[in-house]
């Protein structure tokens, strides 16, 4: 994110060039840790704030810190929080699903005895009894949270007799053997198998299904993605520090509100892989600093 980071800040410094930034970006697990010890104004983060990571700032602070969305993830591009798809085989005749029934797949079963088949899913006719295979991100990497809570939120539980977990791992040779590459490497040989992974590193045999939220089922898109509508999208935010009933520091608002401006979500168009916010969540997420 120093990229788009950047941008930001030159373009902002052009209308204000009193301001000064430092940036100390070491990644988003470490991102809460500056404004909860106040070293910071700002924690840009790939993904919303933990649970953990929100009581430790309740725990100094006595209230909630303030998160705004900046900007959405990529279509596909790694490193980029990039929105997740539902992967199944070609020969799946599924081509949609939706977050209710992935939640009856994947989470933790009443009865941990029962079957788990692609009938859950919405298949019929051959493919309903069928037994359904998951393969997932770690849930203790951030993708894998996201995930978890995207489908589940607030259980925390997979359904563990068929859930297969992945996280980068080292081949030794200075190489990463990455969760995306594993994930869709284990689907591409088992049919039955049901992966979430980014659409990086396409793999033969494989496509990915439709997903409804409360509506229709959306494909994945850069349109689904910036206009709100895929569930699966994935956002980068921005925590800061506010006082109960206390206004926002100006210089930290006037910057967010360049980077919520037509202005600041053009450079995310033009100098990034992340795509922008549409106008609609902009302005909501301007209000925020009201």
């Amino acid at each position: 994110m120093r990229g788009i980071m950047t941008s930001w800040e030159v373009a902002f410094r052009r209308h204000h060039p009193e301001i000064t930034f430092r940036n100390t970006l070491l990644g988003t697990a470490t991102s809460m840790a500056g404004i909860i010890t106040n070293t910071s104004d700002l924690s840009l983060m790939g993904r919303p704030a933990s649970v953990n990571e929100i009581i430790g700032f309740e725990w100094v602070y006595r209230v909630k810190p303030l998160g705004i969305q900046v900007m959405n993830g990529s279509l596909q591009t790694e490193g980029h929080t990039p929105a997740l798809a539902v992967l199944v085989s070609r020969a799946n005749p599924l081509q949609q699903i939706s977050m209710t029934q992935l939640a009856t797949v994947l989470g933790c079963p009443t009865d941990k005895h029962a079957a788990v088949t692609w009938a859950m899913a919405g298949a019929t006719g051959a493919w309903a009894q069928r037994p359904v295979h998951a393969y997932l991100y770690d849930d203790q990497t951030g993708t894998g949270a996201f995930l978890q809570q995207a489908i589940l939120g607030k259980g925390d539980c997979w359904n563990w007799r068929i859930v297969h977990e992945f996280k980068d791992r080292s081949l030794g040779n200075g190489n990463v053997y990455t969760a995306t590459r594993q994930i869709r490497d284990a689907l591409q040989h088992d049919p039955d198998g049901l992966a979430i992974a980014t659409l990086a590193s396409p793999s033969p045999g494989v496509k990915a299904l439709s997903v409804a939220a409360s509506g229709a089922p959306v494909g994945l898109s850069e349109s689904t993605v910036i206009s709100g509508e895929y569930p699966l999208a994935r956002g980068v935010y921005i925590y800061i520090r506010r006082a109960s009933n206390k206004p926002v520091d100006p210089k930290v608002a006037e910057f967010l509100r360049f980077v919520l401006s037509a202005e600041g979500q053009t450079l995310v168009k033009t100098q990034s892989d992340f795509l922008p916010l549409n106008p609609a969540a902009a302005a909501a997420a301007r209000k925020q600093l009201e």
